[in-house]
């Protein structure tokens, strides 16, 4: 079946949908990415008119549910543990610090904010865990990982990955660890009682919120926002930080971002800011 080619018209509500709905913006040059993904989803539930789609997609529960599958399709996913080293060694440093000044039991919540699959989210717990074990001072730690993706957030639940995946964790953190078969392994249960997985979409971060974090970690997704609402997206996650918490980003998605309640981290290859 051959693939239908949007026309002017019909991308720019598609993009308006993504847009309103999301804040993802789908510039002109990636309309071919745009059309692919919705003509594939389409063409797997049998439609093969972009209009029927659509008003399928905006019609009550079933179309609740067609909606996440089709951001999981335009929603990138690519992503893998220990990701970016200097900012996991950042996170590394500030629970040690933490531990080290606490006077009473340590409880320290991270959130990982486009989980994806989870492995960012399983990263830091792993890394958490580690540092807890090995230090004389009780502590605690519990990762909360969000995803936009429905089906990507219900992957990161079941948490099986691909055995050449452990070849990006350091071989100090396997104790987390566990074989399935020759081609897979998965995250301990006790790792996996400390995770809290949900369906979070980040246009709603300036909502009010009781939790608050000492570490946000939010890398590879500001790309996909217009820069303005980036800015609004970062504001909002400050609100959500507990005192002296860490906001780590990726180093190429936000340019000229500052906040009164926040200081930049002077740390060599990483962009994140602290609460002050």
């Amino acid at each position: 079946m051959q693939i239908s080619p949007l026309t002017e018209g019909e991308y720019l509500r598609w993009s308006g949908l993504l847009a309103e709905r999301l804040g993802i913006i789908v510039p002109k040059e990636r309309k071919m990415f745009l059309q692919s993904k919705i003509w594939s989803r389409m063409r797997e539930i049998g439609y093969q008119d972009y209009d029927k789609y659509w008003d399928y997609i905006n019609s009550g529960i079933e179309g609740n549910l067609e909606w996440s599958q089709l951001v999981d399709r335009l929603t990138v996913h690519e992503t893998s543990f220990f990701r970016h080293a200097p900012s996991f060694e950042l996170v590394e440093e500030d629970l040690n610090d933490k531990i080290l000044k606490a006077k009473e039991t340590l409880r320290y919540k991270i959130w990982s904010v486009s989980c994806a699959t989870g492995e960012e989210a399983y990263s830091l717990a792993l890394l958490a865990q580690y540092i807890c074990l090995k230090n004389e001072k009780k502590s605690y730690f519990g990762v909360t990982a969000t995803d936009v993706s429905a089906p990507a957030v219900a992957l990161a639940k079941q948490a099986y990955y691909s055995i050449d995946k452990l070849a990006n964790i350091d071989q100090k953190l396997h104790n987390g660890i566990e074989t399935v078969n020759h081609e897979m392994f998965t995250i301990k249960d006790g790792i996996k009682k400390r995770m809290a997985f949900g369906v979070f979409n980040l246009l709603d971060v300036n909502k009010p919120s009781n939790i608050k974090y000492d570490v946000i970690y939010c890398q590879n997704v500001l790309m996909y926002f217009d820069k303005s609402v980036r800015e609004q997206i970062l504001d909002g996650l400050v609100e959500h930080l507990n005192r002296d918490g860490l906001l780590v980003l990726g180093q190429t998605e936000i340019n000229f971002w500052s906040h009164p309640k926040m200081q930049r981290v002077n740390k060599n290859r990483t962009l994140a800011f602290r609460l002050s």
